[in-house]
């Protein structure tokens, strides 16, 4: 079950849309590759984060309680953290 209040839907929309966008501009054959996956949410944290304090502004937006500029924090943070895993696997 999905809660939200207000447009907080955008905080899993936002990174749908990107990988959509990179499946389009750069995928193989409809596909989305590792690398593509995390560029495309590292490219989603900054709009996710900038829509949700312009929104945030009015009412509240958020998706399962958590404010829909934190979940552009988030997506920034969990993508800059495999980002550094993939590259300094040994």
């Amino acid at each position: 079950m999905l809660i939200y209040r207000g447009w907080g839907f955008l905080a899993l929309l936002i990174p749908v849309i990107a990988m959509l966008i990179a499946i389009s501009l750069f995928g193989v054959k409809g596909n989305i590759s590792y690398d593509l996956f995390l560029y495309s949410l590292l490219a989603a944290a900054p709009v996710t984060f900038l829509l949700g304090i312009w929104l945030n502004k009015k009412s509240l937006h958020d998706l399962y309680f958590i404010r829909l500029q934190y979940w552009g924090l988030a997506w920034g943070v969990v993508a800059i953290g495999l980002i550094a895993l993939k590259y300094l696997k040994p």
